[in-house]
């Protein structure tokens, strides 16, 4: 017991030095002692194991105080990589868009392909030559619009999509995990990672709605910064809902705004919000504003929530998916 107690401290140290290395990019062993409140000779022990590992790289001494120069130990952000692969509608076009990002969240290459061009064999190609250009990669994050169950996708607007398995077919292949997300979990994700260390940004429930401009709405939940998937997966999906719309053809003008409207009233009832983001570019924002606020007179609410629109679900969308990748790659301690 003695034995596992000391291996599990050593593991709890060794990310401590990780995580306070990678904040600060670069630091001597006493600085990072003193960031850490280890003591010196352990941060030392830690630091050559993760300099042989190929985490660490030693660089130029540190200035001279009389003695000898300490080392400089910076943290390589390029030691695992993540690709984020993810399919969005852009102006109206399917296209998938794939980037390879480092441990510091910036992106090393990013591609683009349109979805219609692309099949298993041609995707798996393109995997395999970004791979073959960046062998540091140690996991891929894929999103989609749609939900999948033990990673057969369930639920897509897409019909090419329904019944695959894409996440299967790349660790058959490449030999690495893959992380399947929908998209508007994603781009909520990516939503509250901009309010990261902001506690009201993440307190209790926060919506993402999507209304894109040729498929159904999606939506996220959030309780306090952690995405809620529901049974099987199928939290948000909203098209369900007994609307009687045509999601092929939906309405325009008012009579969209009410359907929106009728959504984020049925989501504020149930779940109580603190916060509903809405994405979308068939929406003009100040007349469903209006809308919105003739609708809670007349249907009120016991608690309103904070509504924000935004135009950035492309950004969210991939940012989140990024983050959420490369959280896969943060070592556990057993």
């Amino acid at each position: 017991m003695k034995r596992a107690d000391t291996t599990l401290m050593k593991e709890i140290n060794m990310n401590t030095v990780r995580r306070t290395l990678k904040r600060m990019e670069t630091a001597t062993k006493p600085q990072l002692a003193a960031e850490t409140g280890l003591s010196v000779v352990t941060v030392a022990a830690l630091v050559r194991e993760l300099t042989e590992r190929g985490e660490l790289n030693e660089e130029e001494t540190g200035t001279s105080t009389g003695g000898r120069p300490a080392t400089v130990y910076r943290f390589d952000y390029a030691y695992r990589l993540a690709l984020s692969l993810h399919l969005h509608e852009r102006e109206g076009v399917d296209t998938v868009f794939a980037s390879v990002v480092d441990l510091r969240g910036d992106i090393r290459k990013h591609e683009e392909r349109l979805f219609d061009v692309l099949d298993r064999d041609s995707f798996l190609r393109w995997i395999k030559n970004l791979m073959q250009d960046y062998p540091r990669i140690q996991t891929i994050g894929l999103g989609i619009p749609g939900q999948a169950v033990e990673g057969r996708i369930e639920v897509s607007s897409h019909d090419r999509l329904r019944g695959t398995y894409p996440a299967k077919w790349i660790e058959e292949h490449f030999g690495v995990p893959v992380l399947l997300e929908n998209d508007v979990n994603a781009a909520l994700h990516g939503y509250l990672l901009e309010g990261a260390g902001d506690e009201e940004a993440e307190d209790g429930a926060v919506i993402g709605l999507y209304f894109p401009i040729k498929y159904p709405p999606g939506m996220a939940i959030s309780w306090n910064g952690t995405l809620i998937g529901g049974k099987r997966g199928m939290a948000g999906e909203v098209k369900y809902l007994p609307l009687d719309i045509d999601w092929s053809r939906p309405p325009a003008g008012d009579a969209w705004n009410e359907i929106v409207c009728r959504i984020v009233h049925t989501a504020s009832v149930v779940l109580a919000p603190e916060r509903v983001v809405l994405y979308g570019a068939r929406t003009d924002t100040p007349s469903w504003t209006a809308c919105w606020n003739a609708y809670v007179r007349r249907h009120p609410l016991p608690a309103e929530p904070d509504i924000q629109w935004s135009e950035r679900f492309a950004e969210h969308f991939a940012s989140g998916l990024q983050d959420l990748a490369l959280k896969t790659l943060e070592p556990k301690v057993r």
